[in-house]
């Protein structure tokens, strides 16, 4: 299981980003190892809920916002998947740049080297390549008690502060929940000064998040999924039935 650790917010044709925040994609809990793109804030209560070892269903977060790919340590067994961008020859991948690393491994059979060659080629991925590898147990994610501390909304505001700009030539129209001005404002004519205070109005009303976009962040959960992704972390847990 590998990851990039570039985070980043979108607005109209930029996007601000940080790489090595310290703010994993990859949680590990109780045995297993829990891998998410999407949203920022929905993975920021995802890893609140887990953290807090519940004993029962009743308080878990809504689950729209986000991709997961969920793995036991041990056996190396999928415990559970949803919303990823790529479900191929036993291959999972999730983010914008799931067609790239989906290519490379097929060549390479290293998901180390399929994130790096993601980073080489997809806007949205970069930084340091994070990892856990299931047959040697051997990982350099963050410890755990140094996680905790970290919280996505001080990765937002540090990405809108000091972040650096990319201005794309070409624009995601008509994706949801991407930040754009109102129609009849010329997309091209927006500065970064301008984009990076209109994107962080935005984050201080709680409505825009530091991101690791994929495209089943956009995608419904069905009550089948739900209950699916509830049966695997009532195993996790050790809930009773």
């Amino acid at each position: 299981m590998a990851t990039d650790s570039r985070w980043s917010v979108p607005y109209g044709p930029w996007i601000f980003y940080l790489d090595d925040t310290g703010y994993e994609k990859i949680l590990r809990y109780r045995g297993h190892s829990l891998m998410f793109a999407g949203d920022g804030t929905k993975i920021q209560e995802y890893k609140n809920w887990i953290r807090s070892n519940p004993v029962d269903a009743s308080g878990m977060p809504p689950q729209k916002g986000m991709s997961v790919c969920m793995i036991h340590d041990e056996s190396g067994a999928v415990a559970f998947r949803k919303h990823q961008d790529i479900d191929s020859e036993s291959v999972l991948c999730a983010g914008s740049g799931s067609y790239w690393a989906f290519g490379c491994w097929k060549e390479n059979r290293c998901s180390k080297q399929a994130v790096e060659t993601a980073k080489s080629r997809d806007q949205y991925s970069g930084g340091e390549m994070k990892f856990v590898d299931f047959a040697t147990s051997a990982t350099n994610l963050m410890p755990a008690v140094g996680q905790v501390d970290m919280h996505i909304d001080q990765v937002t505001s540090n990405i809108l502060k000091r972040g650096i700009a990319m201005k794309v030539q070409s624009l995601q129209t008509g994706v949801p929940n991407l930040n754009f001005p109102k129609v009849g404002t010329p997309l091209s004519s927006i500065s970064e000064v301008e984009a990076r205070a209109a994107a962080a109005k935005l984050a201080a009303a709680g409505q825009l998040s530091a991101t690791a976009p994929c495209n089943g962040m956009h995608n419904d959960w069905s009550a089948e999924d739900k209950e699916q992704f509830k049966q695997a972390l009532g195993k996790m847990f050790g809930w009773k039935d």
